[in-house]
């Protein structure tokens, strides 16, 4: 283990709640200007919203340096709003219904948070310490949590789209920076830094994805488009002279085909207007089409 070092400790940890106090920001700013959240989980935000909530509460009892006390409320704050648009975007809520569901949740974070810190302070200082590493656990658990409805996302579109990868980055250098400040300070927390490096994991494993995911589906979309472009260009055949006027002057035939000097398949002629390739039947009720084309020769 390191030695203690203060300012290393709040230097790291104040770079790592920097990145992660506005780490959502990319993500709220790509949904705002697509006007959409799809490949995007809302899960995956209302859970991290809510894992910051145990967080929260649990750094600030552990007293751990103040950078890191402040940054799961900023990301806590931000993800309910990554959130909110995801209600609006996604699930049709109107504006103001989503609004009352992202300052509701603000308000249960802010109650629930604060009655957290004081009743732990409260058991520490009767000797009552097993509470506090259970709201630790419950952070890596619910970090653990949120990314596999973000995962199912990515198995169901063959591709990592709606979530901003500026997200995940800033998200990862944030995690980085916060486990490095632990190794300075005095007593090591082993549960912040799985926190910690399990989102660093979690994060890379969807931007491993997208290298790999994202260009097999351009690909994909590529050979779709030049099918689509052959079948749109294949060339016409053109109608002999014959079907031309036996249609009614049609200046080609199907593309599909059809024998010459019969209608394109599909076309409605009468048996008056069919060639006499073979024997056919002329009735008494119907004029007689030799004559008429006698006369046209």
């Amino acid at each position: 283990m390191l030695p203690e070092n203060a300012l290393l400790d709040n230097g790291l940890a104040t770079i790592g709640a920097i990145l992660w106090s506005v780490q959502v920001i990319p993500q709220i700013i790509k949904s705002h200007q697509t006007k959409s959240t799809e490949g995007l989980s809302p899960h995956l935000m209302l859970i991290w919203a809510t894992a910051c909530l145990f967080e929260g509460a649990y750094l600030v009892a552990m007293r751990s340096s103040l950078p890191l006390q402040l940054q799961p409320q900023c990301f806590g704050l931000l993800g309910a709003v990554s959130w909110a648009q995801c209600l609006y975007y996604s699930y049709g809520f109107s504006k103001r219904k989503a609004i009352t569901y992202l300052v509701s949740f603000w308000a249960i974070f802010a109650g629930f948070e604060a009655a957290s810190v004081f009743t732990l302070w409260h058991l520490q200082a009767k000797g009552i310490t097993w509470p506090l590493p259970m709201y630790g656990y419950i952070t890596t658990v619910l970090l653990a949590m949120g990314l596999l409805p973000q995962y199912y996302e990515i198995w169901v579109h063959k591709e990592v789209f709606g979530i901003s990868m500026g997200f995940m980055l800033i998200d990862i250098a944030g995690g980085v920076f916060s486990a490095a400040s632990l190794f300075f300070h005095n007593p090591f927390d082993y549960i912040a830094c799985v926190q910690f490096m399990l989102v660093v994991v979690l994060d890379g494993l969807v931007v491993v994805l997208a290298l790999i995911l994202n260009p097999i589906a351009e690909r994909r979309r590529a050979a779709e488009d030049k099918d689509d472009d052959l079948e749109a260009g294949a060339p016409e055949v053109s109608q002999p002279p014959e079907a031309q006027h036996l249609l009614g002057g049609s200046s080609s035939f199907s593309r599909y085909g059809a024998a010459e000097g019969m209608p394109a398949p599909g076309r409605r002629v009468s048996v008056a207007a069919v060639p006499h390739f073979g024997s056919v039947h002329n009735h008494s009720h119907m004029p007689q089409r030799k004559n008429s084309t006698q006369g046209q020769n």
